[in-house]
C-alpha cells in the first residue's frame, strides 16, 4: 500500500501543494488530474524522491522511505515528463544504467516495450515516441510494486499508448500500484480512482463524477 499523509511544499511564500493525503491500494490504478502548474509534478517528484515535502510522511508497504532512501528505490518506479535518459549512450547502455540487465524477466521488459531492433541505436537518435517507451522499461529495473507515470502515454502514437495501457493493466492484474497523472480521457476513465488538483489541494472524486463532462467543468 501507498500511503500519503499531510504533504505540504512550498517555494519561499507560495504553497505548491497543501494537506495532500490518499492512500492507493495494491492492484489500483489511480490518476491525478488538474490544470497545468497546478502541483501535480511536484507530488510526483515527492513521492519518487526527488524533492522533499516541508511536512507530511510516506509510507510505501509500512516503510519510511524518508527515513531511508534507499526504499524509494525498491519501492518504486518513476517515469518523469523529462525523460531521465543519457542522450549520447546506446539504448542497451540506459537499459544497464538503470539496471534492467539485472533484473529477472529483462527480456520481457524489451519485447514488451519493443526495444529489441534499437538496442544499438543511441538514444539521441530515437524518436518522442521511442524514448518514452524506453523510460517506462527503465523504470521497471527490479520490478518495483508501485509505478509513478507522470503523462505516461505523451508524444506515443494511438498503437503504442493502446500498447503501454494494456501494460498498465497487466501489470495492475499482478497487484502493481500505479499513479499516473495524464490528461489523457481513456487514461482517466480507465483507472480505478481519480484525484483532482486544484490550487495545492487534492480532492478524490466520486465515481459519478468520474466522467469528462463532470471533470470539464471542474476544469473550466
Amino acid at each position: 500500500m501507498l500511503e500519503v499523509s499531510n504533504i505540504k511544499k512550498k517555494y519561499g511564500k507560495k504553497i505548491v501543494l497543501e494537506d495532500v493525503s490518499f492512500q492507493a491500494n495494491c492492484g489500483e490504478r489511480v490518476a491525478i488530474i488538474g490544470r497545468n502548474g497546478c502541483g501535480k509534478t511536484t507530488l510526483m517528484q515527492i513521492l519518487a524522491g526527488i524533492l522533499k515535502p516541508n511536512e507530511g510522511r510516506l509510507r510505501y508497504f509500512g516503510k519510511n522511505p524518508q527515513s531511508k532512501k534507499e526504499y524509494f528505490r525498491k519501492y518504486c518506479g518513476y517515469v518523469p515528463q523529462e525523460l531521465p535518459l543519457m542522450e549520447e549512450l546506446s539504448v542497451r547502455d540506459n537499459l544497464r544504467l538503470w539496471g534492467v540487465d539485472r533484473t529477472e524477466g529483462s527480456e520481457e521488459i524489451i519485447r514488451q516495450f519493443e526495444l529489441e531492433e534499437m538496442m544499438k541505436m543511441a538514444v539521441g537518435k530515437l524518436s518522442g515516441g521511442m524514448k518514452r517507451r524506453l523510460s517506462i522499461a527503465c523504470a521497471l529495473a527490479g520490478w518495483p510494486p508501485i509505478l509513478l507515470m507522470d503523462e505516461p502515454t505523451t508524444a506515443l502514437d494511438l498503437y503504442y499508448k493502446e500498447s503501454i495501457r494494456n501494460w498498465m493493466k497487466s501489470f495492475n492484474a499482478m497487484n502493481g500500484i500505479i499513479v499516473m497523472t495524464t490528461h489523457d480521457e481513456k487514461e482517466i476513465l480507465s483507472c480505478d480512482r481519480c484525484m483532482l488538483m486544484q490550487e495545492g489541494h487534492l480532492t478524490e472524486l466520486s465515481k459519478k463524477d468520474q466522467n469528462m463532462d463532470s471533470i470539464r467543468k471542474m476544469l473550466a
